[in-house]
């Protein structure tokens, strides 16, 4: 009987431990979503959500080639059309979605037998972490993306040697709703497909023909939608499109306008493989991008790791495969991005992070089902547990100087109402529907454009990440097509910066402050010699508006054209 008693507290622990672990993440994900900073990607999605599903901007047009898949585009732009555009709304749609993924996350280790102490391991390991309330918080795909991922999971172990036509027609409608997500889904798809092979039994076959139907016809239908810049983007991925074309297998639709120039961000582009390995696998960026921003994940997917290889526990099979495929999807992404950013492993941890969770809560379970009593094993859960917490304050406190994020914690004002503020005021200053060039860098201010109603180019959202420069030796020939592409392709260079100084937009609106010093080769910013030549030949300031309570403090100039053509490049 005390036994008995014992184990019932004991599961009533774990309950109250998942139930705090719970109540945490909600707390302090509410208040990331009303308060956090944000980056050039999330202000993207925000913004173009709006414009795609309200009409006032098409995607994969040369007006704005988008650049990414469509489908978070208009979830995210139908929550708005219903609950408005703004920053809080649309982070609180990824708050929700966090939510369905953390039960979907439990349910699936309750499915192979976890209890409530090693569900409430992997809820801290996939979420309860500085990045992980940042990221999860925040308007981009990462909740929706592994959201379906963990559908195709419970889809997968549904299966027990065959795979009903339901199952299969349901598996592959969700491994295409992946890929419209992210096109870096590939590699998840190709994980599932693998794993179907061995549940799916003798039905295999009738999994991969329901998933290859249902994704061509979706994507087909899309592309005879959208045209040749959809089919484009949506299948480009570093390396692997460039070898396809050059294998004649993938048609090469705009052959000038990357090959014949180069970007601008300071990409390193190592010589040699071992080089490029050795800067992928270095300290600056396993350390510091991904070690200090994905410690928890990264020594539970470690431990799980070594208890499937060493001991014979429950779920072994399950836990090895979910920890291979961390590690595995980590590469993925990580190889991949050294092309065009080495550093962004650091964000793209968290679309596999919840691998880890998954292996390292089984890998808990079963440890507590080896334990040689129960004394033992309460201990491993609680010594687990608090370690991983204190693991992710330590790993928090310990991101400073450049590595840090423009977290809760590094807030000193809440980017939302300073957003709702500014859009006030620049409310007063153009009717909405006005469309205007905009100059400078702090996402605030297109955030606040937006809400008053004024648009502003699609491109100036993500300028330096467009910006190409072109190779040197180029025939005027070249020139004139890489050029002629680019604009195709929404990106730019220094002739199509001119172009926009003598030609576009009847309004600009210049960024005062905060006062940023931009590379040189940035020639369209507040303080570059293009744009102060042509403020001063070719507009004239109507007003000028100071946000000096905002941190950091926040000012803005709107000038009005008043003349056209070369003069204003001062010639």
């Amino acid at each position: 009987m005390d036994v008995s008693k014992g184990k019932m507290r004991f599961r009533a622990a774990g309950v109250g431990i998942l139930l705090a672990i719970l109540a945490c993440w909600i707390a302090l994900s509410v208040a990331a979503a009303l308060r956090e900073g944000t980056w050039p990607d999330e202000t993207a999605y925000i913004i173009k959500s709006w414009w795609y599903v309200s009409g006032a901007v098409k995607p994969y047009t040369a007006e704005d080639t988008t650049w990414y898949q469509p489908l978070i585009y208009y979830v995210m732009g139908s929550w708005q059309w219903m609950f408005g555009h703004g920053v809080v709304s649309s982070r609180l749609l990824s708050v929700l979605i966090t939510a369905i993924d953390i039960a979907l996350l439990g349910y699936l280790l309750r499915r192979l037998g976890c209890t409530a102490w090693p569900i409430a391991f992997a809820v801290v390991v996939f979420v309860l972490s500085e990045d992980g309330i940042f990221y999860f918080s925040s308007a981009t795909p990462y909740a929706y993306f592994v959201c379906v991922q963990l559908i195709a999971l419970h889809l997968l172990l549904g299966m027990h040697r065959q795979a009903s036509l339901a199952t299969a027609i349901a598996l592959g409608a969700v491994l295409t709703v992946a890929y419209l997500l992210r096109i870096n889904a590939v590699a998840f798809i190709a994980l599932s497909l693998g794993i179907a092979w061995v549940r799916a039994g003798r039905d295999r076959w009738r999994v991969y023909f329901c998933s290859a139907a249902i994704f061509l016809t979706t994507w087909s239908l899309l592309a005879l939608l959208w045209g040749p810049r959809f089919v484009y983007v949506t299948l480009w991925l570093p390396g692997m499109t460039d070898w396809l074309i050059q294998a004649g297998v993938l048609p090469n639709l705009y052959s000038f306008a990357l090959s014949h120039s180069s970007q601008a961000l300071g990409v390193p582009h190592p010589s040699t493989l071992r080089d490029m390995l050795a800067y992928a696998f270095g300290w600056d960026i396993m350390g510091h991008y991904l070690l200090n921003h994905h410690g928890v994940p990264l020594a539970s997917a470690l431990a799980a790791t070594i208890v499937a290889a060493l001991r014979p526990i429950p779920n072994r099979g399950w836990t090895a495969l979910f920890a291979a495929s961390y590690w595995a999807l980590l590469a993925f992404h990580h190889l991949g991005l050294q092309s065009i950013c080495p550093t962004c492993i650091q964000a793209y941890a968290n679309y596999v992070d919840y691998l880890a969770a998954l292996a390292g809560g089984l890998a808990l379970h079963g440890l507590m089902q080896r334990a040689s009593n129960d004394r033992l094993a309460g201990g491993i859960a609680v010594g687990t547990i608090f370690a991983s917490l204190a693991l992710a304050a330590v790993q928090a406190w310990n991101l400073v100087g450049p590595y840090q994020l423009p977290s809760i914690r590094n807030r000193a004002s809440s980017l939302p109402e300073e957003v709702r503020l500014a859009g006030e005021t620049m409310r007063t200053l153009l009717p909405p529907g006005t469309k205007a060039e905009f100059v400078g860098s702090d996402l605030r201010i297109p955030l606040a454009l937006v809400q008053a109603g004024i648009q502003i180019p699609p491109i100036t959202l993500t300028l330096p990440s467009n910006y190409r420069k072109l190779n040197e030796d180029l025939t005027p020939e070249q020139v004139a097509q890489a050029t002629a592409e680019m604009k195709q392709l929404t990106g730019w260079t220094d002739t199509i910066a001119k172009q926009w100084m003598q030609e576009s937009g009847d309004w600009l609106i210049l960024q005062r402050r905060p006062v940023v010093a931009a590379p040189d080769w940035l020639i369209w910013a507040p303080d570059a010699p293009l744009v102060k030549t042509g403020l001063e030949k070719c507009f004239e300031r109507v007003s000028e508006s100071a946000f000096d309570t905002f941190v950091p403090p926040l000012s803005i100039a709107l000038y009005r054209r008043v003349r056209r053509g070369k003069t204003c490049l001062g010639e």
